[in-house]
């Protein structure tokens, strides 16, 4: 009768120990090894399916809860991306045990009008252009406003091919779900007098643009400009308890949070770079601020400015965020009249000029 691997095994041990006895430990020590690993080896090939089933689940359930299926389809050229990530997102029924039953209010919720507001307090203070002239129109002390604001600046029309960006660039970080604010990133924050904070860098295009926008006869009004990590994460829960308070589960709440509010420390409120920006007749952040005079406005001339409308409306399967029409993020005046001309997001300008 054949002996079984593992009775060779032991076999040729134990006769390079008869034979040698300085071998006696070594020898035992290697059989000990050598059956070890057989047995690992014998039992993930018994139980691959297994594994491998695991493996996919796992995948699934990263992909459809992070929004990076939609992501890695666009890089890759996957026909549908849009479609097949909405399917896998309203129709999936995988449960790891703490997933609930998907709760039929959840769509209800998250309609068009059910959301009044985004990654903003709802007693936030408003900034208009006279508040933040009082600093910036009648003292220098930060030495950035030089009183040309109403003066149409000059934008770059160089083409991508022509211009070369750099990832390196502070204008362009990218900051979302899959790409948290890096550790080394740094910056330093302008003050107003009026108690509006931001990235110190942007505050002069943001005072031209808003100068730009009164000489057309239209008042815009900024806040939730930056804002701390803490403050984030408070924003975060308070709108998870929102909508467990409608009906919703934990998982279902976090989920739908998510799609309204950036994870704590993955927005770019957070390094004063983006602003919500509405109008002193339309102060609510509400998707039907994209269709007042002070919306269309923006919609139309912030690139020339440098900012860009950061979750536009179709491209929630790449941003992970619903649209927002008063959202609007610095990235310099030369990638901005790029992402207009071409219709792009920050995401796919990354992946076509980074």
């Amino acid at each position: 009768m054949e002996k079984t691997f593992r009775q060779k095994i032991i076999t040729y041990y134990t006769g390079v120990a008869k034979k040698n006895r300085l071998l006696k430990y070594p020898s035992f020590a290697g059989m000990f090894v050598t059956l070890v690993f057989y047995y690992i080896g014998l039992h993930f090939l018994t139980n691959g399916k297994r594994y491998a089933s695991m493996f996919f689940v796992a995948v699934f359930f990263m992909s459809s809860c992070s929004f990076s299926f939609a992501v890695f389809a666009e890089r890759t050229g996957f026909t549908g991306a849009q479609e097949t990530y909405s399917a896998i997102v309203e129709t999936s029924d995988v449960s790891l045990a703490v997933v609930e039953p998907v709760n039929p209010v959840v769509e209800e919720i998250l309609e068009e009008g059910n959301v009044v507001t985004s990654e903003h307090d709802g007693d936030a203070e408003t900034f208009t252009l006279d508040d933040l002239l009082e600093q910036h129109g009648h003292d220098h002390k930060m030495g950035i406003y030089d009183g040309t604001a109403g003066e149409q600046p000059e934008t770059d029309t160089e083409t991508d091919a022509e211009f070369a960006f750099d990832s390196s660039d502070w204008r362009l970080v990218l900051i979302n779900k899959q790409h948290p604010i890096p550790a080394d990133y740094d910056f330093k924050l302008g003050t107003f007098t009026s108690g509006m904070r931001c990235d110190e860098r942007v505050i002069e295009d943001l005072l031209l643009m808003m100068q730009a926008a009164k000489k057309d006869g239209l008042n815009l009004v900024v806040r939730s400009p930056y804002r701390t990590s803490d403050h984030q994460e408070d924003n975060f829960n308070d709108r998870i308890k929102s909508y467990m308070r409608q009906g919703l589960s934990y998982m279902e709440a976090y989920k739908a949070t998510s799609t309204v509010i950036t994870v704590p420390g993955c927005s770019e409120h957070e390094v004063g770079l983006a602003f919500d920006i509405t109008s002193d007749s339309f102060i609510e952040l509400k998707q039907g601020f994209a269709d007042t005079e002070e919306g269309e406005w923006l919609e139309a001339h912030s690139y020339e400015y440098g900012f860009i409308l950061r979750y536009p409306s179709g491209k929630e399967y790449i941003t992970g965020i619903e649209y927002e029409p008063w959202h609007f993020r610095y990235v310099g005046r030369e990638a901005a009249t790029i992402m207009k001309d071409e219709e792009l997001c920050l995401e796919e300008f990354w992946d076509k000029c980074l």
